[in-house]
């Protein structure tokens, strides 16, 4: 039987080689590969977790490919220059693997570890992969926290219910809600980007009745910039955690083509947005992130792969 997860693998972070000292180094010069299996001190270190896995959108009737997603962020961000904190540690976890249709026992797994980057100290970075990363995500954060709000970057509010009884790409915050009102408690979910042109209107219904917190992406304009950073921060103040999923199809096609399911209408990641983000990432109980929906089979010149490690970028000078 194939293992599920495997562990950090150092021939993964190759790249150009300016010098060694500081100032010169490159990402693939400061990461380091480790066995998630294997307890350890996580305390300062942000740990890249690989999901490999697009069964949840083949199962959503999308483009399947983002299970390569995790390489391609790799060679991407490899030879990135070093911009983060010398307290930082870049901690390569590996990946986990979903083999056939077992995505289940793939999210499972997946849960599992983020469980543990957390209990070790960790900030767990994970790169999908489909959204079905979140529902997995989610689960290994709750093992470890009774109050966790999510904030999804996304076209879609992926709160559709399950369909022949199993999950997918689309499913993730109506299994998290699911699973909440069994033990008595609320759904803290904030939704940025939602279009209505990907979503029907029963969902938004659903959603909303969920106490569910919309901003639409034909909001994200820089009049409303200020309110939305208010609603970001009022939302955080509400929960005791806050986790970031960012679906890479909550962006405009010419910046994001390479995803599951294209928004050709989407966010543009210009300033206005990079306002919004910066709010987010500055958080000071943002505890857990991935980005998700990475498509390489139809990305044109890795702009949507440098559009994601431009936000992880951006994240880690912040951390």
């Amino acid at each position: 039987m194939k293992a599920l997860y495997q562990s950090g693998n150092p021939e993964q972070w190759t790249g150009r080689v300016d010098g060694t000292e500081s100032g010169l180094r490159r990402w693939h010069q400061e990461v380091h590969c480790v066995n998630l299996d294997e307890k350890q001190d996580l305390k300062n270190a942000v740990v890249l977790l690989g999901f490999c896995c697009d069964e949840g959108v083949r199962r959503n009737q999308g483009r399947v490919g983002a299970k390569d997603g995790p390489a391609q962020f790799r060679k991407v961000l490899a030879g990135l220059p070093v911009h983060f904190s010398e307290q930082i540690r870049l901690l390569d976890g590996g990946d986990v693997y979903c083999y056939g249709t077992e995505l289940e026992a793939a999210q499972q797994r997946l849960a599992e570890l983020v469980s543990t980057i957390r209990l070790q100290g960790g900030f767990p970075l994970l790169l999908g992969g489909g959204h079905e990363i979140t529902y997995a995500h989610f689960k290994g954060l709750h093992m470890n926290s009774d109050s966790i709000g999510i904030i999804n970057i996304d076209a879609h509010l992926d709160i559709r219910p399950l369909k022949d009884g199993v999950g997918n790409s689309g499913t993730g915050f109506y299994q998290i809600a699911d699973d909440l009102s069994r033990i008595d408690k609320p759904l803290h979910y904030l939704a940025l980007g939602i279009q209505d042109i990907s979503n029907t209107q029963s969902l938004l219904a659903y959603a909303e009745g969920k106490g569910t917190k919309i901003i639409k992406a034909e909001d994200v304009q820089a009049d409303n910039v200020q309110e939305i950073i208010a609603a970001v921060q009022k939302f955080a103040t509400q929960v005791d955690q806050v986790y970031l999923t960012i679906d890479l199809d909550a962006f405009a096609a010419p910046y994001a083509p390479g995803v599951s399911a294209l928004a050709f209408n989407g966010i543009i990641p210009d300033i206005t947005f990079q306002r919004i983000f910066q709010a987010i990432i500055k958080l000071p109980n943002l505890a857990s992130m991935d980005i998700a929906e990475l498509n390489p089979v139809y990305d044109i010149d890795q702009r949507t792969t440098k559009l994601g490690s431009d936000l992880i970028f951006k994240f880690l000078q912040k951390f």
